[in-house]
């Protein structure tokens, strides 16, 4: 490598070169570089095992070395403790050869060690969004800017995921917050998935646009599709045990099962199992055994789709095809570090095969989902006003909405809006409004306060789950549907292992086990699993049973998955699906089923419409169609007014606050409860539907009613 041709320092160079044995930089770490080093905001776009984490992490090392930057120069958070724990390693071995110094900070580091960083502070901080929200409440102005000053990097991983949920809206807000402490850092963000990299670039930093520099030469995708039971997962891999095999399954379930039954019928040692429900140890135990061995088996749910180091993969296998093209495409890119082909075998049967088919292509395509990004959290901006008046002990009204409102995450809550919250929150005691001036109410302390507010640092929900012990050590967690049934004597399978249940307290979620031999399996089951089906997935489908598609797709898939796209078709056809046609079945028990192709939350969200006009029962959503029966009278007519005037009732605030009548279980965060009925409306229509999808599948689509669906009846068997 040539520092001329770079601009990298020189011992950076000579540390690629001669310790890792780098010949040259790949095609995403030469695009970065010149964005990096000019000091602009950047998100990197690249595949799993691309090299991206390097593309920031060599312009970074290089500048800390030519221009010795003081400690902390480099902030990097992730959403996983595990992530953060991968990264750190990486960031020691290469600091170590330069005298660089490296913290992580995390729930799981003692306190003496953040202490001890605290006082002397590092040249890399590794850590999650909740603790940085703890620094900035807890910490001391002085200690504040000992650590936030000398930052001239933030380096965000897996932004994506941050974009997309409550925690990234709180990252946004906590990093415009921490800006008065630094001096224009440059932000850089990584991700492998972006359908909409524009608004993440917004998301970024409204102010300053982050530049995208994207790998758009990708690897070549190499695939299989079975139409076979997730059961059969043995047959497939008997051909593959000299090979190192990552498998996919969309839930702990099945994770678990499939795990016993390769134990059970495939005689090899290597296999492994990771999940979200088993103890942190055992996971980070079977990551390290699984990274170092050359072929076997890792079961995993999504727990393994972000980036933590296991090894190079040779092949990926997918028990069903996952909700998400995004999940489709990290997936896939666990495999093929090694060589410019990822290889992915799919077990598919009925409508999955379908699903399968479609992210195939989409992906071939390049399109993934697009990542909704609010500009009126309201829910979070409840929780930063809070944390803001804790750290400062009182501020003035009008500044904090100015420090606040600096974030893309609140940048559309309007001077009127915010002071409507700072009304209802001072009605509630959860602050005081003396002389403008703002300070915590009695109500904070007595909701957030208790074990010194640990609970308030997350925006998250805890998952209300039973802890699994065997003597002192915890074997994993349990869902509280499942557990609670549970009694003295039960038997259970859990991180591949068979227990008996000894005793349980429900008062403190405990169930005491002991490990035991059995032949059989029982496996827990949990609930919250799956993501939601989204309508770039179901367009597609439509496409495909229009026949709108390269038959070449086709090839990989076996005879009998292509026998079910072929019938799936003709299904569809008879039943009168086709482009500008919206297909509506009322049968002879008058069960009415609506063909929106609009994806899972769109259809939850017709619904709810008809929830609002109708009494109705027996209902149902999937991500095709909806279904429901009226009680009392109804005509033909009477649905299609609704469906003909939807624009006009999803535009009215009347609908918002049904909506939230409706929905008042729903629980987005833990503080979406603490908010007005007005703004509780709107968020949960923000999150829980697809209000333009739904609009999409329905408007200017003629109404077409069928007798029967033979396309259900067979894509759709148990419903």
């Amino acid at each position: 490598m040539s520092q001329a041709d770079f601009f990298i320092n020189s011992r950076l160079l000579s540390f690629l070169s001669n310790q890792l044995g780098w010949k040259n930089l790949n095609s995403i770490q030469k695009k970065a570089l010149p964005s990096i080093l000019s000091g602009k905001n950047t998100l990197i776009l690249a595949p799993t095992a691309s090299g991206k984490t390097e593309a920031a992490l060599i312009p970074i090392f290089s500048e800390i070395l030519d221009k010795n930057l003081e400690p902390v120069s480099v902030l990097y958070i992730s959403p996983l403790k595990a992530l953060i724990n991968d990264m750190h390693k990486r960031i020691e071995k290469w600091g170590n050869y330069f005298g660089l110094t490296a913290t992580k900070w995390h729930g799981d580091v003692s306190p003496s060690k953040k202490a001890k960083f605290t006082r002397n502070p590092t040249d890399f901080l590794s850590i999650t969004p909740e603790s940085l929200e703890v620094i900035l409440m807890n910490k001391n102005t002085g200690q504040k800017e000992r650590i936030f000053k000398n930052i001239k990097y933030v380096l965000i991983d897996e932004i994506h995921y941050f974009a997309a949920c409550d925690r990234g809206v709180q990252l946004n807000s906590i990093l415009n917050r921490i800006s008065k402490y630094t001096n224009d850092a440059t932000i850089i963000g990584l991700s492998a998935t972006v359908g909409n990299p524009d608004l993440i670039a917004k998301w970024i930093n409204p102010l300053s646009q982050a530049n995208i520099v994207q790998d758009d030469g990708g690897r070549k995708l190499q695939y299989k599709v079975f139409d076979l039971p997730e059961k059969a997962i043995s047959t497939v891999l008997q051909n593959y045990q000299d090979k190192k095999v990552l498998i996919f399954t969309n839930s702990r379930r099945t994770a678990e099962l499939s795990y016993y039954t390769l134990k059970k019928e495939i005689k090899i040692s290597n296999i492994f199992i990771h999940h979200g429900s088993i103890n942190k140890e055992i996971r980070e135990e079977n990551e390290e055994k699984f990274s170092e061995v050359k072929y076997g088996f890792m079961v995993a749910t999504t727990t393994l789709e972000l980036g933590i180091d296991i090894g190079d993969i040779d092949i990926v296998v997918q028990l069903s095809a996952p909700n998400k093209v995004s999940s489709f495409s990290q997936r896939i890119g666990r495999s093929g570090r090694r060589s410019s082909l990822q290889r992915t075998i799919l077990l598919s049967q009925g409508f999955n095969i379908l699903v399968a088919l479609a992210e195939i292509m989409l992906h071939h395509e390049g399109k993934v989902e697009k990542i909704e990004i609010s500009q009126e959290s309201t829910d979070i901006l409840f929780h930063q006003i809070l944390s803001t008046i804790f750290e400062k002990g009182k501020i003035n009204y009008k500044t904090l909405y100015k420090e606040l409102m600096g974030c893309y995450a609140f940048s559309k809550i309007s001077f009127n809006k915010y002071k409507f919250l700072l009304k209802d929150m001072q009605e509630k005691d959860y602050i005081n409004i003396t002389n403008n001036e703002l300070t915590l109410g009695y109500q904070f302390e007595k909701e957030f306060g208790t074990n010194n507010y640990l609970n308030f640092f997350t925006v998250f929900l805890p998952s209300f789950e039973y802890s699994i012990k065997e003597g002192y050590k915890e074997i994993g967690t349990l869902d509280i549907a499942y557990a609670i049934d549970l009694v003295q004597g039960d038997e259970f399978n859990l991180s591949g292992k068979l227990w008996q249940v000894k005793s349980i307290n429900h008062e403190e979620y405990k169930v005491h086990v002991t490990k035991i031999a059995s032949p059989k399996a029982k496996i827990p089951s949990w609930h919250s699993e799956g993501a939601p089906i989204s309508s770039l997935i179901t367009n597609k489908i439509y496409e495909i049973l229009q026949g709108n598609f390269n038959k070449k797709f086709l090839k990989p898939f076996d005879e009998s998955s292509q026998e079910t796209i072929t019938m799936a078709i003709k299904k569809a056809k008879k039943d009168g699906f086709a482009k500008g046609i919206l297909a509506i079945e009322i049968n002879e028990k008058g069960n009415i089923y609506i063909y929106t192709f609009a994806g899972d939350k769109a259809n939850k969200l017709l619904l709810k419409i008809f929830e609002m006009y109708y009494e109705i029962y027996n209902d149902f959503t999937t991500p095709i169609y909806l279904s429901f029966k009226i009680k009392g009278d109804f005509k033909k007519s009477d649905i299609e007014s609704i469906i003909y005037d939807l624009e006009n009732i999803l535009s009215q605030k009347s609908t918002q606050k049904q909506l939230d009548q409706l929905t008042i279980n729903f629980k987005k965060n833990k503080f979406i409860k603490y908010l007005p009925e007005e703004i509780r409306g709107k968020l949960k229509m923000d999150v829980i539907f697809d209000k333009k999808a739904l609009i999409n599948s329905t408007i200017n689509k003629s109404i077409y009613f069928i007798d029967e669906s033979t396309f259900r009846k067979n894509m759709f068997k148990k419903v």
